[in-house]
Protein backbone atom coordinates (compact mmCIF):
# COMPACT_ATOMS: atom_id res chain seq x y z
CA UNK A 1 0.00 0.00 0.00
CA UNK A 2 0.95 3.64 -0.36
CA UNK A 3 2.10 6.01 2.30
CA UNK A 4 -0.42 7.19 4.81
CA UNK A 5 -1.51 10.84 4.60
CA UNK A 6 -0.66 11.31 8.26
CA UNK A 7 3.07 10.78 7.66
CA UNK A 8 3.05 13.32 4.81
CA UNK A 9 1.23 15.80 7.06
CA UNK A 10 3.83 15.40 9.84
CA UNK A 11 6.60 16.11 7.37
CA UNK A 12 4.94 19.38 6.36
CA UNK A 13 4.47 20.52 9.98
CA UNK A 14 8.11 19.76 10.79
CA UNK A 15 9.27 21.64 7.67
CA UNK A 16 7.04 24.60 8.50
CA UNK A 17 8.39 24.77 12.04
CA UNK A 18 11.97 24.56 10.79
CA UNK A 19 11.40 27.34 8.26
CA UNK A 20 9.79 29.49 10.96
CA UNK A 21 12.76 28.93 13.25
CA UNK A 22 15.23 29.80 10.48
CA UNK A 23 13.23 32.94 9.63
CA UNK A 24 13.26 34.08 13.26
CA UNK A 25 17.02 33.54 13.50
CA UNK A 26 17.69 35.43 10.25
CA UNK A 27 15.46 38.35 11.28
CA UNK A 28 17.14 38.51 14.70
CA UNK A 29 20.60 38.60 13.11
CA UNK A 30 19.52 41.30 10.65
CA UNK A 31 17.98 43.42 13.41
CA UNK A 32 21.12 43.12 15.54
CA UNK A 33 23.38 44.03 12.61
CA UNK A 34 21.20 47.00 11.65
CA UNK A 35 21.21 48.41 15.19
CA UNK A 36 24.96 47.84 15.48
CA UNK A 37 25.71 49.69 12.24
CA UNK A 38 23.49 52.64 13.28
CA UNK A 39 25.22 52.89 16.65
CA UNK A 40 28.66 52.66 15.03
CA UNK A 41 27.80 55.49 12.62
CA UNK A 42 26.45 57.63 15.48
CA UNK A 43 29.58 56.97 17.56
CA UNK A 44 31.79 57.97 14.62
CA UNK A 45 29.88 61.27 14.19
CA UNK A 46 30.21 62.02 17.90
CA UNK A 47 33.98 61.65 17.67
CA UNK A 48 34.01 64.32 14.95
CA UNK A 49 31.92 66.79 16.96
CA UNK A 50 33.70 69.66 18.71
CA UNK A 51 34.13 69.65 22.46
CA UNK A 52 31.20 70.96 24.49
CA UNK A 53 31.73 74.66 25.22
CA UNK A 54 34.06 75.32 22.25
CA UNK A 55 33.38 78.54 20.35
CA UNK A 56 31.98 77.76 16.91
CA UNK A 57 30.87 79.63 13.82
CA UNK A 58 28.20 77.87 11.77
CA UNK A 59 27.97 78.92 8.12
CA UNK A 60 24.50 78.33 6.74
CA UNK A 61 23.49 77.20 3.28
CA UNK A 62 22.96 80.32 1.12
CA UNK A 63 19.65 78.99 -0.21
CA UNK A 64 18.34 78.51 3.33
CA UNK A 65 19.71 81.82 4.60
CA UNK A 66 18.42 84.00 1.76
CA UNK A 67 16.23 86.01 4.12
CA UNK A 68 18.30 85.65 7.31
CA UNK A 69 21.79 85.35 8.72
CA UNK A 70 24.52 83.69 6.72
CA UNK A 71 26.32 82.55 9.85
CA UNK A 72 25.65 81.99 13.54
CA UNK A 73 28.22 81.80 16.32
CA UNK A 74 28.27 80.70 19.93
CA UNK A 75 29.46 77.93 22.22
CA UNK A 76 28.92 74.39 21.00
CA UNK A 77 26.33 72.56 23.10
CA UNK A 78 24.88 69.54 21.25
CA UNK A 79 24.72 67.89 17.85
CA UNK A 80 22.52 64.99 16.78
CA UNK A 81 21.13 63.67 13.50
CA UNK A 82 18.70 66.57 13.02
CA UNK A 83 19.94 69.56 15.04
CA UNK A 84 23.04 71.50 15.95
CA UNK A 85 22.65 73.50 19.17
CA UNK A 86 24.77 76.49 20.16
CA UNK A 87 24.64 78.40 23.45
CA UNK A 88 24.38 82.03 22.44
CA UNK A 89 24.44 85.27 24.37
CA UNK A 90 22.25 85.71 27.48
CA UNK A 91 21.80 81.93 27.90
CA UNK A 92 19.84 81.79 24.64
CA UNK A 93 20.21 78.62 22.59
CA UNK A 94 20.35 78.55 18.81
CA UNK A 95 18.79 75.41 17.32
CA UNK A 96 19.97 75.01 13.73
CA UNK A 97 18.64 72.25 11.45
CA UNK A 98 21.57 70.11 10.28
CA UNK A 99 20.34 70.20 6.67
CA UNK A 100 21.05 73.98 6.57
CA UNK A 101 24.60 73.76 7.95
CA UNK A 102 27.14 74.31 5.19
CA UNK A 103 30.27 74.47 7.34
CA UNK A 104 31.23 74.43 11.01
CA UNK A 105 34.32 76.35 12.11
CA UNK A 106 35.71 75.77 15.60
CA UNK A 107 37.67 78.69 17.08
CA UNK A 108 40.48 77.26 19.18
CA UNK A 109 41.92 80.66 20.17
CA UNK A 110 39.12 81.70 22.56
Amino acid sequence: MGESPRRWFRFRIRTLLLLTLVTVIVMTCYSYWSDYSDQAARRQRELLAPAKGAYCTVFLDPAAAADGDKFVFGRFFLMNDEWLVLDGENKRQEWIPRKYVKRLQVDAAR
